[in-house]
């Protein structure tokens, strides 16, 4: 009996990653380095931590993390902040959706608190949306590990397999697969592949699909 939805918040809840694709190199251009899309995606899904480790394998371990990182940050809280933050498509009546049938709600995402309490707080459709939160790295490992879904999980005094975990990213989903969580790919940048097919247990092209997929496996 699926009871609880674990939701991956940028790519999946807000229409964030294509948006980082123009922003973090950016940043980048900012302290003398260019990104490729190779390296974009390489960073997407993971935490601070896993982030510094691969941008000084890119830069060097002189290359100015936290500055840089400061100013990818900035660059979304001032969007956040007009309010101009793009959600993904049918993500109020998924919510909707999922509070008319009593399924608990988490989110668990690689970002760090204050971030997404910016972008919860000027978003009116996910104000008071989300019985827990995890974030950043409030948990001992980041994604691709398990520990945030079990985590998740566990705040909303559920067991991994009476959740639903929604990911689009390649981290993401061996998280969701690691924490014994049922995986649904919505896909955002990343396509679905055959590559990904191990850890990938439905694959939906929008949150309105979600509710009739729940119903679904709860009729099984």
């Amino acid at each position: 009996m699926i009871r609880g939805v674990l939701f991956d918040m940028d790519g999946v809840l807000f229409d964030t990653e294509t948006l980082g694709q123009e922003l973090m190199p950016k940043a980048a251009r900012a302290y003398g380095q260019q990104m490729d899309k190779a390296l974009y995606h390489r960073l997407l899904g993971v935490n601070e931590h896993l982030s510094r480790q691969i941008i000084a394998e890119a830069y060097g371990e002189d290359f100015p993390f936290d500055a840089f990182h400061d100013l990818f940050l900035q660059y979304f809280i001032d969007i956040a902040q007009r309010g101009e933050l793009p959600l993904k498509p049918g993500l109020a009546q998924c919510m909707e959706g999922l509070k008319a049938r009593g399924i608990r709600i988490a989110l668990a995402t690689s970002t760090q608190r204050p971030v997404v309490e910016c972008y919860l707080r000027n978003t009116p459709v996910l104000q008071h949306c989300f019985d827990d939160t995890v974030c950043g790295i409030e948990v001992p490992r980041g994604k691709p590990e398990p520990d945030i879904y079990l985590e998740a999980a566990r705040r909303l005094g559920l067991t991994p397999d009476q959740c639903v975990g929604v990911e689009d990213s390649r981290n993401g989903l061996r998280s969701l697969r690691a924490a014994g969580v049922v995986s649904v790919m919505i896909p955002d940048l990343l396509p679905f592949s055959e590559e990904l097919a191990p850890y990938v247990d439905h694959c939906l092209p929008d949150l309105t699909h979600l509710c009739p997929l729940i119903d679904k496996l709860n009729a099984l």
